[in-house]
Parts: C-alpha cells; structure tokens; sequence
C-alpha cells in the first residue's frame, strides 16, 4: 500500500498528530495534512491531493464546517466528521447542513478501518481510470483506422446501417454516412448464388449466425449503377451494442488492393517517402549486386534539436513540419537516389555518385537547401537546420544494418555540433581491433549460448544513512582474454539487435536472486529493450515468476539512449512505473539535452557520465558540473549517484557538491552473481 495524504481540519495540532501516530501504528502508509482554518484546507486542497477530509471536533473548530463541505466538494474529496455519535443535538443539524458520512471518534478502529478502505478505494480508481483512459485511447486509434482503412467496412445491426467507412461510402458513390442510413441491405445486395436468401442471411446475423466463408453478391447504388463484390462477416460492436461488421471488397478491386498492399508495406505514411524495411532492401540489394563503378553510400540525417521539436508540437503539426522536411530533402537530390524515413526523426539517402566527393557535395547541398529554407507552421515561422552521417558502402560491408549503423554513428558526431556531416571513419578500440566486430558478434551470440554472460553486483553506499539499500547489476562476459565487461561490447550488441536478446537471457536468471535479498536492485537496459514494444510485458511476466514486486526493481537506461528515444523511454515507464517500478538514466553530464531529460522523464536517480569524477579534485569545472547537475535534479525530486569513486578525496568533494549515493570498490567489495 503506498503513502497517502489525510488532510485533518482541527484547530489542536496535537489531535492531528495523534491520529497520524494511530494509523501508522496500524500499518497504514499515510502523510497527515494539518490545517485550522478554511484557508489553509483551501492551500492544502490545491498542492497535496489527500483522499479524504477528516473534520475533527466540530464545536471548537475554527474552520465552519459548511465551508469545509464546500471546499471538499469542490476538490471531489470525501468529508468526514470524526466526533462523539453520542452527541446527538449537535450531530443532526451538522448532517443537514453538509454532506459528509460519520466516523465515531470513541472507536479508533473504526477510523483505521475507513481509512484502509478510501485507500484501496482511491487506487481501485486510479487503476479503473487508467484502464478506461487507455480503453478509450484504444477505441479511438481504432476508429482511426477503421475510417483510413482502404477496406470497404460498415456496421449492420437489423438489416441496417449504424456505421460506415470513407471507403465504403465511395464505393456506394456516398457524400456522407447519413445517406447510409435509410439504406436496406435487402435494397442494396443481391446474392448471385440463388441458393442464398437474403433474408434468412440478415435473420442469421440478428441472432449472431455468420456465414463461414465469403457471399458473392450484386451491389446496387443508390444512383443506379452496379458492381460485383464479395461480403465478409464478423461479430462486433458499436457504441457498446451488439452488431456485425461487413467488409465489401469489389471484384475488380482485388488486383488493386493488392497492388496497395504493396505500397503501403514499403511506404512512410507520413512523408510518403520509402520506410524503413524498404530502405533497408535496397541497402541490401545495393550491397550485393554494386559493381563499384560508382560511389554508394548511405547518408542519415535529422533535423537539429528535433526532441525539442517532439516536445513543442502536436502530434499533428509535427507531421507537417516532417511532409515539409520531405520537400526540402526532395529538392535536394537526383530522381536516381532513393530518400526514406527510418525514424521518428530520421531520414535516410541511398545515393550513387561518381566520386566520394560528390558524395560529400550532395550532403553539402541538403545542409545549405536546409539552412536557406523556413519551415511555415500556421502563423508560426522558423529556420531550419540538420545533420548529416555519412557511411560509403565499401566492399567489406557485410549488411544494411551495419552501413545504416554506421551511417548513424557518423551523424551522432555530427549533430554534437549541428548544421554539418561527417564520414564515418572506423575507429576500433583496442578490443574490437583485436577481434573486429564480427568476431565480437560471434563472442556474443556464443556467450549467451554457452552461459557465459554473468552479473556482478556492486553496493551503492548512501552517505546519509538513509533510505533504501540500493545494489547495481552490472554485465560481463567472460573469455579466454579475460572477463570483460559491458562496455567492451554494448554497443556492438546494441547494433546488431543481440542486446535485447542478452537483457532476456540474463534478467530471468538475476530476478531469481533478488529473492533473497532486501536492496533496490538496478538493472541496465539496453536500446534494444527501450525499443521493444514486448519488452514490459515480458519483464511483468518474469517478475511474477520470480516473485519479485515491481518496488524492487529500478531499470537504468543511458542519458543519450534516452535522449535519442525519448517517447519509447516514456511508454516503458508508463507501462511499468504502476507496478512500481522505477527508473534511472545513467551516463548523465550536465549538458542541455541531458537536463532536458529532467523534464520528460519521471525518474528517481540519475547517475553521473564517469568522465566527470576522474580526477575530481584538481578539477574546478567538474565539480560545478557536479554541482548544477545535483541541483537540476534536487528541483525534481531525484537523486544522484556517483560510481566507480576511486578514493576518500574524490568522496569529500562529491559530499560538498551534494551527492550523498555513492559506489566504489573502497567503500565495499562487488559479488558476482550466476544470472543464466
């Protein structure tokens, strides 16, 4: 049961303390709210949400309780008087007057007893409220879709119309749904098989009889022309009544349905350009049947700060400020190069040129067309600019999604600066130049087969004392070269789509061994899993075989992952922080689109980028780095942690800069942890 605020209207703070010390005593998670006088319930109503007013001795309050009645009205809040039953002359007219229920004041446990049940009654609310909201969430996108839908459908209920879809009412040669109504499918449909009566088929369907399989028929307009069609049945409901749904599809339709099928499977609905699949076939064919005659690369780009753009914008006028992206990319280009969206924001060129250079002169030309251009957005106004990665399909490349990746990576170091492109230039660590990255691909896939993928837990000290125990997991793999740990391959796994396949190979084995233990325990996610719609839905699943509850488990994810996937980050959380789990963004710095994070994600620890508590003490800029970080955070309510702090030094001015969480192998020793 989580905490709760109780809102006590009483002129003696002493009964209000007292009633907070009974219900705590009986095990009941509650924040008592106390308040004298109308003014102050008034404040307390607008910044604290309690589920309940408890008014308390009604002759000698000093707030009347007409107005408390009011007030609690007002803010949709239940009153309670909380005073002697005995005292029946000055009970009755106090009824009258207010609408509120009684709570007897000489049986205590009758006010635990209420209070216990306005608790699972408001969360009972907020659980129904969130699964009506999403219901009709739902319903809407459906009913969206119903009505784009290329699919002839209506809704019949007693030979009737009660719905019909833009595309049925042009195959009717209709202006609107109105003139469905009066139509009678007896009127409308003729069955070309004599076998079939019309009427005993509309008697059928009224009692929920469907025809097994599709019914050839005669279609007659309303303004006297005829096509030939096929009907298909199926139970549902509209406006929560029984019905059934009719899908009309024209015999002469079906070549070009198919043929829509098709486009629709390799076009972006909103740009109208190539999507992603298709982007990456033509990749992929490119790669394969190239005769290096001529320059391929593949150029990936994003309008500069477009997350603030997501934030700013409707769903709806971001869609235009993207159709209108599109013609600035358009404009661009040859007729031979094949643009596609791959992104929420990105955008993708498949491009031929005689030369690298040329190459990097189409990049040139888009940031200049880019630049010169103002994006309209009805009477607002405003300049453009973008980044540009650029990946030159060469001759080892192995697939689409690593020159994509590449692509990517080269525009991820452009975009620090914005308004410029970089070529992609391999630059392998040392352990990815010893192996290269297929041989890291292998490593992985064979270390998850082989069980050779383990956790080790490292404490998170909390120099106040207080609060929860917090424990993170942290990945290794193990080798014949040493044990080496995430970092040496995240990101290899991360683009190659293995690590949302390692994040379920180990989460399973590591939920098990929380069992036994009382921490907070943090568990790092991948992009992969951020991406993956399936992903909340497993973990619940897993945590319910574990036994372990949601209030156990805070996932971290990377600031720049979570940047760079802002509205897939805030869907996992939404989906998983009623459970009560919580989140972290690791890898934080203090620049701006790190705080923007603040704003956007409801999170309760951020971790420091390492970089910023490497030689702390000689460093004047870290520590105001540090110190800006903690207080952006402080203003959110979250908490700041600090790991891998080498000594007691770097520890004293972290306390100074106002990080009191803190890990490192000085202040206790990790343990591994078997997690397969």
């Amino acid at each position: 049961m989580q905490s709760v605020n109780l809102l006590v209207a009483d002129r003696s703070a002493d009964s209000a303390e007292h009633i907070n010390s009974l219900l705590r005593n009986s095990g009941i998670k509650v924040q008592v709210i106390y308040a004298a006088s109308s003014v102050e319930i008034k404040r307390s109503l607008d910044n604290e949400a309690p589920i309940l007013v408890l008014y308390a001795d009604a002759d000698e309050n000093e707030a009347p309780l007409e107005e408390v009645a009011d007030l609690a009205a007002a803010f949709n809040v239940p009153l309670a008087l909380y005073t002697d039953v005995s005292n029946h002359a000055q009970l009755a007219p106090a009824l009258e007057k207010t609408a509120c229920f009684v709570i007897n004041s000489g049986r205590e446990d009758l006010l635990t007893d209420s209070v216990s049940r306005l608790i699972r009654s408001a969360e009972n609310e907020r659980l129904y409220a969130s699964r009506q909201l999403r219901l009709e969430e739902l319903e809407h996108r459906y009913n969206l879709l119903l009505d784009s839908s290329r699919d002839a459908i209506a809704y019949i209920h007693e030979g009737l119309h009660v719905y019909a879809n833009r595309a049925y009412l042009e195959a009717l040669h209709l202006d609107n749904a109105d003139d469905t109504m009066a139509l009678s499918l007896l009127e409308l449909i003729r069955p070309t098989d004599d076998a079939t009566d019309m009427k005993a088929l509309l008697r059928g369907l009224s009692q929920g009889q469907l025809p097994a399989s599709a019914i050839d028929v005669e279609v007659n307009r309303p303004d006297g022309s005829k096509f030939a069609a096929s009907l298909q049945f199926s139970a549902a409901q509209f406006d929560g009544e029984d019905c059934t749904q009719m899908m009309m599809q024209s015999k002469d339709a079906a070549s070009e349905l198919a043929s829509e099928l098709e486009r629709m499977r390799v076009t972006d609905p909103v740009t109208g350009l190539a999507n992603r699949r298709a982007f990456s076939e033509a990749v992929e064919r490119c790669i394969a049947t190239d005769t290096h005659d001529s320059v391929a690369a593949v150029l990936y780009l994003e309008p500069d700060g477009f997350a603030d753009l997501q934030n700013e914008l409707s769903a709806a006028s971001l869609d235009d400020f993207l159709v209108d992206f599109t013609g600035v990319l358009r404009h661009s280009i040859d007729e031979t190069d094949l643009p596609a969206r791959v992104g929420e924001g990105g955008f993708g060129i498949l491009a031929h040129r005689p030369s690298v250079a040329d190459i990097e002169t189409l990049a040139d030309t888009i940031l200049r067309n880019c630049r010169a251009h103002m994006a309209e957005l009805g009477d607002r106004a405003f300049s453009i600019s973008c980044s540009i990665g650029i990946s030159n399909i060469g001759r080892l490349a192995s697939d689409a999604r690593e020159v994509i990746g590449h692509a990517r990576e080269g525009h991820a170091e452009a975009a620090a600066q914005g308004d410029r492109f970089e070529v992609y230039r391999p630059q392998l660590t040392a352990v990815e130049s010893a192996d290269g990255e297929q041989g890291w691909i292998d490593r992985i896939r064979q270390a998850i087969h082989s069980q050779d993928l383990y956790t080790v837990q490292q404490s998170i000290v909390d120099l106040d004392g207080e609060g929860e125990q917090l424990v993170e997991n942290l990945l290794f793999l193990r080798g014949e070269d040493g044990d080496h740990p995430a970092g040496d391959f995240q990101q290899i796994a991360e683009r190659n789509d293995l690590a949302g396949s390692i994040d379920r190979h180990i989460i399973p084995g590591l939920l098990k061994t929380f069992v036994d233990s009382s921490e907070q325990q943090i568990i790092n996610l991948s992009i992969n899993s951020i991406l993956d719609y399936a992903f909340p839905g497993w973990l619940v699943e897993q945590m319910k075989e574990a036994c372990i509850e949601g209030n156990r488990i805070i996932l971290q994810i990377a600031a720049s992952a979570a940047h760079s996937n802002l509205r897939p980050a805030q869907r996992l959380m939404n989906e998983l922080k009623p459970l009560g789990c919580q989140l972290s963004v690791g890898q934080f710095d203090d620049e701006r689109k790190s705080l923007q994070l603040l704003e956007h994600l409801d999170a309760s620890y951020v971790k420091l980028a390492h970089h910023l508590t490497v030689d702390l003490l000689s460093d004047s800029k870290k520590q105001e780095a540090i110190r800006r970080i903690v207080e952006a955070a402080k203003q959110h309510g979250i908490a700041v942690i600090a790991d891998e702090v080498a000594d007691t030094s770097s520890l004293a001015v972290l306390w100074q800069c106002g990080v009191k969480l803190i890990s490192g192998a000085f202040l206790s020793e990790s343990s591994q942890v078997i997690a397969q």
